[in-house]
């Protein structure tokens, strides 16, 4: 802000100055005015000449009073220079005193780096020393350790010996007293085994564990009392073949079911979703008087051979003095049972059969076979009807000769 000033007073000074000038000029020249003896026209340019010097002078004036630096530019520029060049000199110094100082520096660095490592290397190896101390005073207390856990180890096995002893004589003499005691209770037993043999004897079995009472196929339906009156229908016919066999005083409850299981098997009927076969089988050897347990097997049913289905087939080589025919028949009948089974049909708890086979079947194949000795015989079997998982299995049988021609059918 006071350098514009500055400027604008200069300018206005310079301004006034030139106008006073050009007046005065116009006016010498005008009165043809003449200073120093000169003649008018040289008197004028005297007087533009000194306006311009008295403009120059002023302004420096001005500067030189109203600004510190520019006297000294004006007055003291080479005072100035040479307080530059002194300066410079210093500055130049100390440039090198500071280089000396760097230099010192790197060199107390690399002093520091070495004294640095060397301290480093020395502590490294008090670490190694102090470990090695370390190592072999641990080892030495492990050995130390190991000897007290010998020593402690042999008394604990001395005490425990002295203990096990003692516990020995005490349980030598309570086992004397127990095999009294079971000696005692061995005699009861036997007795009441005898009496159980007299009993059993005297009783004989009537049903065997795994034979079948009754059988049948409750439908699919979502009414609860349905099912409960059909499951209780296959159980009153347990009860009615009961009664058959025995009598009517033969057993003490008829068929007797746990409640449990009675429970699991209306729920899974009513969570059936289609038909379902039920069957009683008896759980234990039942004597004369004993209530009959029964456990409930349930199979989802469905239709395994549909009528003239194919069933089961084999070649036979029928012998020529015919000695094996009745092993040829229960070979294939064998196979023809164990195939059924695999494809679902229900064998009897007992015997392991699924089909039933009547004696002019077996005569009229014994027949075929005698007629067919050194020969090979296709015997092959079909579903008599549609039969479901419950069964039971009948079949036709058919047996071909070598030559594909149709030698027996037996239904």
């Amino acid at each position: 802000m006071y350098g514009i000033m500055l400027i604008v007073v200069l300018v206005l000074t310079g301004g006034v100055i030139a106008f006073i000038g050009d007046r005065l000029g116009s006016k010498v020249g005008k009165k043809k005015l003449s200073l120093f003896g000169l003649r008018p026209r040289h008197t004028s340019i005297l007087v533009t000449i000194i306006t311009g010097i008295l403009i120059t002078t002023v302004t420096f004036g001005i500067l030189a009073i109203a600004s510190k630096d520019v006297r000294t530019a004006l007055f003291g520029m080479n005072k100035l220079k040479a307080e530059l060049n002194e300066k410079q000199s210093m500055l130049e110094e100390a440039s090198g005193a500071l280089v000396n100082v760097k230099n010192d520096l790197n060199t107390t660095k690399e002093e520091y780096a070495k004294s640095k490592k060397d301290l480093e290397e020395t502590q490294e190896d008090l670490e190694i020393a102090q470990q090695a101390a370390s190592e072999l005073l641990r080892q030495e207390q492990v050995a130390l350790q190991n000897i007290n856990q010998e020593l402690w180890s042999d008394n604990q096995t001395l005490i425990e010996h002295n203990q096990s002893l003692a516990e020995n004589n005490q349980f030598l003499l309570a086992n004397n007293e127990s095999l009294k005691a079971d000696n005692l209770e061995l005699e009861k037993t036997n007795n009441d085994l005898q009496e159980g043999i007299e009993n059993i004897r005297e009783r004989p079995i009537i049903y065997r564990v795994g034979e079948l009472l009754a059988s049948g196929v409750i439908k699919k339906t979502d009414d609860s009392v349905k099912i409960q009156n059909d499951l209780n229908q296959i159980i009153a016919l347990a009860n009615s073949k009961i009664i058959d066999r025995l009598g009517t005083e033969g057993s003490k409850d008829g068929v007797w079911i746990y409640p449990i299981e009675y429970q699991k098997a209306m729920d899974r009927l009513k969570q059936a979703k289609g038909d379902t076969v039920i069957r009683l089988i008896v759980a234990a050897n039942l004597v004369k008087g004993d209530p009959v347990l029964t456990e409930l097997e349930m199979h989802p049913n469905r239709v395994v051979y549909q009528e003239n289905e194919f069933v089961y087939q084999k070649i036979y080589n029928v012998p020529i003095d015919g000695s094996n025919s009745e092993m040829l028949i229960s070979d294939f009948l064998r196979n023809v049972n164990m195939t059924a089974i695999n494809n679902g049909i229900l064998p009897n708890p007992l015997t392991g059969t699924v089909g039933v086979i009547n004696g002019n079947q077996i005569y009229a194949i014994e027949k075929a076979l005698a007629e067919n000795r050194g020969k090979d015989v296709l015997i092959s079997a079909f579903a008599a009807a549609d039969t479901e998982v419950l069964g039971p299995l009948r079949l036709h049988i058919y047996l071909k000769n070598e030559t594909e021609q149709e030698i027996n059918h037996e239904e």
